[in-house]
Formats: C-alpha cells, sequence, structure tokens
C-alpha cells in the first residue's frame, strides 16, 4: 500500500501564491511607474526653467545696455503687441551695445598690421552698438540659424512649435532689417545706401508659449506697447512661459503654473529699468537744468 507524499503544493496552493506574486508585483510597478514620472517631469520642469532662464538673462543684459536718444530717428524703441488664443507673441527692437567676439577694434587693428606685411583687403570694422529685437515665431529647423543668410518660418499657427529668437544687426534704423524680417523673413544684405548690413539670428529658446512685454511710463502705468518716439519707458515688464521637454500628461500640478498652461509649464518673469536719455542743455528745446 502506497503512502500518500506530503511535500510539495497542490495545485490551489500554486495558483494562490502566483495571484499573490501578481498583486505585489503590479503594486510595485504602478510605484515605480510614478517615481518615473514625477522625476521626468521633475526635469522637464529645471531644464525649461534653465532655458528660461538663458533667455532672460541675454534680453536683460541688452537692455541694460540700451542706447537712449529719442531725438534720433534710428535709435527708436520699435514694439509690437501681438496677443493670440494661445498667448502673447510681442516684439521688441532696441539699439545697445552687442559684445562682438573677437573685439572689433583689435580686430581691426590685426587687419592693419597684416595689410603692412601683404596685399590683404582690411574687412569693415563691426561696430558693438547695433539693434537688436526679440519675436517668436514658428521654431525653425535644425542648423537654420547663425549667419547673414537666412530665412525665417512664416507667422505660426497655434498648433505649430514656437521659440524665440533675437536678431543682431548693423543697421540701426529699424525699417531695413527688423521691418523687412516681419515682413518677408529675410534680412537684406545692403541699407538703403547701398552700403553692406550684417546680421546674425539665433534660437534663445524654443516651446514657447507666452512671450509678454509691458513697458512702464509716466505716473507708474504699465502699457502693452510703446508709440512714443520722443521719449522711452522707464522700465520693461518680461514674462517668458516655456512649456518642458516632456510632454506626457502629469497629476502633479505645482503653483507656478497658471490655469490652462500645459503641463511641465514654467513661468519666470524679470523687470529692467531702462537708461535714460540726459537732458537737453538750456536754449536746445530740453528743459533747465
Amino acid at each position: 500500500m502506497h503512502t500518500r507524499d506530503e511535500n510539495g503544493f497542490t495545485l490551489v496552493e500554486m495558483l494562490v501564491s502566483v495571484s499573490v506574486l501578481a498583486i505585489i508585483a503590479g503594486a510595485a510597478y504602478a510605484v515605480f511607474k510614478t517615481s518615473i514620472d514625477a522625476y521626468h517631469q521633475t526635469e522637464a520642469k529645471i531644464l525649461a526653467a534653465q532655458r528660461t532662464r538663458v533667455a532672460l538673462d541675454t534680453l536683460a543684459t541688452d537692455l541694460k545696455h540700451f542706447q537712449a536718444a529719442p531725438e534720433e530717428p534710428d535709435f527708436v524703441l520699435y514694439t509690437q503687441d501681438m496677443p493670440s488664443e494661445s498667448g502673447e507673441r510681442d516684439m521688441l527692437s532696441f539699439v545697445t551695445l552687442v559684445r562682438t567676439e573677437p573685439d572689433p577694434f583689435l580686430a581691426q587693428l590685426n587687419a592693419e598690421r597684416r595689410q603692412t606685411r601683404t596685399s590683404l583687403t582690411v574687412p569693415p570694422l563691426m561696430s558693438d552698438v547695433q539693434r537688436v529685437a526679440y519675436f517668436v515665431r514658428a521654431e525653425m529647423p535644425q542648423g537654420g540659424t547663425g549667419g547673414n543668410n537666412f530665412q525665417l518660418p512664416n507667422a505660426a499657427t497655434e498648433t505649430e512649435e514656437l521659440a524665440l529668437y533675437r536678431v543682431t544687426t548693423t543697421s540701426l534704423n529699424p525699417e531695413v532689417v527688423i521691418g523687412s524680417l516681419m515682413d518677408t523673413g529675410t534680412a537684406p544684405q545692403t541699407d538703403e545706401n547701398g552700403e553692406p548690413v550684417y546680421s546674425q539670428i539665433a534660437t534663445l529658446v524654443s516651446g514657447i508659449v507666452n512671450f509678454d512685454l509691458k513697458y512702464l511710463g509716466d505716473e507708474g502705468t504699465w502699457y502693452d506697447s510703446w508709440d512714443q518716439e520722443d521719449s522711452n519707458p522707464y522700465a520693461v515688464r518680461v514674462l517668458i512661459t516655456v512649456k518642458g521637454e516632456d510632454s506626457r500628461p502629469q497629476s502633479v500640478q505645482t503653483s507656478q503654473l497658471q490655469t490652462g498652461t500645459p503641463p511641465n509649464t514654467m513661468i519666470q518673469t524679470t523687470m529692467v529699468a531702462l537708461p535714460q536719455a540726459p537732458p537737453a542743455p538750456e536754449g536746445q528745446g530740453g528743459p533747465p537744468q
């Protein structure tokens, strides 16, 4: 007579064990996935904050070197208030001091020294007083920014990815390069007198949701645009909203996000006081000293 072997598990015990392990594994995976999603969301916000800060610092530096000369037509502050359903897409252009590499005066001196030994032609001196413009357009293909020959995309639709651009040009007249860029998307190679014009374009930050500019006038009033050609605002307030690179839905909301903004959106703002032109001496139309 054979006795029953009591070692091992029955089929029911095996099924129960597998079910319990599956439940534990599922719960562990859910916790792991939640942690990974939270990590990616935080990383996307940090990257968006870093990119936004770089753009703000660049704009703030240019504004701090703002060249105030309301009596000069070429030094006029050129602004456009461009609201849209998804956010502001404002434009700002002004004359400032632009850091050039290498230093233009050292380059000119070295070129003159080389000319004494060879027959090379001295290149034109690139002034560090240039007109700069900030505006929002559809994101250009990789490698589409850089030198003097570039083509901006047409005005973006609500579904296209947007980018904040910075253009510098040696033409101080806002209509020569900046006006042409806004109208046709191209920068001319010469000005109205046939003199060569040098322009550079750079993408400051992509994923733009909102680029809002305000201008401080008299009595503490903020304006959406600045149309007074005989004076300049006392300060410029900049607000940039950038969406993170991770576009997956998130369940965690932060106090930095406004209602209706996309997930992983970062908002940063700053205010820069503009240098004011000194009053004109007596007898030249200015107030007495």
